[in-house]
C-alpha cells in the first residue's frame, strides 16, 4: 500500500479560517506556530499512523492516537531536536490555557475520550481539538525512548545511539516533504522497512490527515 499525507497551509486558507487558527494558537507568530505544529510535528504524527497500518498494529482508535504522538515526540528527541520540541511544548501549553477543558470533573481525560470515541460529540471542533493538543502535551511531558515506542507499534528493531546532524529547518509548508524524507532516511538507517508515502500540500488549513492509496489501482 502507498500513503499520502495531506497537509493544509495557513497562508492559503480563507480569512475566516486564518482567524480561527489565530484565535486558537495566538495571533503572535501564528504562521510559525501553525507550521511548527502541522508541517514539522504533525507530518510525523500522521506518518506514525501509516506505520501502524503497514505493520498491522492491533492498537487502534484512541490508543493509536496516543501512540503516534509518542512516536513523533520520541523520534524528534532521538534525532536531537530539543529546541524545536521545547518551542512546541511552550506553544501547546499556551494553546491549552486558551481552551476550555471539556472533561467532566468526575472523569479522567482518558475515560472521557474513551466514552465519546467514534461519536458525533468527539467531532465537535473544541472537543477534538482539546484532545489532540492535550495528547501532544502528555507525550512531550513523558518523552519516551524511541525503541520502546517502535516496539509498541509492532516494529521490533533494536536501535543504537543516534547520529545527530543538528540540521535546521525553516519550518514552513515548503519543508514538509523534506521533514518526512529525513525521518524516513533516519528510520531506513536503522533498518526499518517502510511503506511508500508522500506529502501533498493543499489549500484548506483544516485538512491534516493520512490516506492509504491502493497501489494496484
Amino acid at each position: 500500500m502507498n500513503y499520502i499525507i495531506y497537509s493544509g497551509q495557513f497562508e492559503k486558507g480563507t480569512q475566516e479560517q486564518q482567524a480561527v487558527f489565530s484565535q486558537l494558537l495566538g495571533s503572535q507568530n501564528v504562521q510559525y506556530k501553525f507550521d511548527l505544529y502541522f508541517h514539522w510535528y504533525n507530518i510525523i504524527h500522521e506518518y506514525g499512523h501509516c506505520l501502524c497500518e503497514h505493520y498491522n498494529s492491533n492498537i487502534i482508535g484512541l490508543k493509536q492516537e496516543f501512540l503516534v504522538n509518542r512516536f513523533a515526540v520520541s523520534i524528534w528527541q532521538y534525532a536531537g531536536y530539543e529546541q524545536e520540541l521545547n518551542d512546541l511544548k511552550k506553544m501547546i501549553n499556551e494553546t491549552l490555557q486558551r481552551m476550555k477543558d471539556p472533561v467532566p470533573d468526575h472523569m479522567s481525560f482518558t475515560e472521557y475520550y474513551e466514552q465519546i470515541w467514534g461519536t458525533e460529540e468527539l467531532m465537535q471542533v473544541p472537543i477534538y481539538g482539546y484532545f489532540q493538543f492535550k495528547s501532544v502535551q502528555m507525550a512531550l511531558e513523558n518523552k519516551e525512548d524511541l525503541e520502546t515506542v517502535l516496539t509498541e507499534m509492532g516494529i521490533r528493531k533494536g536501535i543504537g545511539n543516534p547520529s545527530r546532524t543538528n540540521k535546521k529547518y525553516q519550518i514552513t509548508a515548503d519543508t514538509a516533504k523534506e521533514v518526512l524524507h529525513d525521518i524516513r532516511y533516519l528510520l531506513d538507517g536503522l533498518g526499518i522497512e517502510q511503506p511508500p508515502v508522500d506529502v501533498e500540500l493543499v489549500d484548506d488549513p483544516s485538512i491534516q490527515c493520512a490516506n492509504c492509496i491502493d497501489s494496484s489501482d
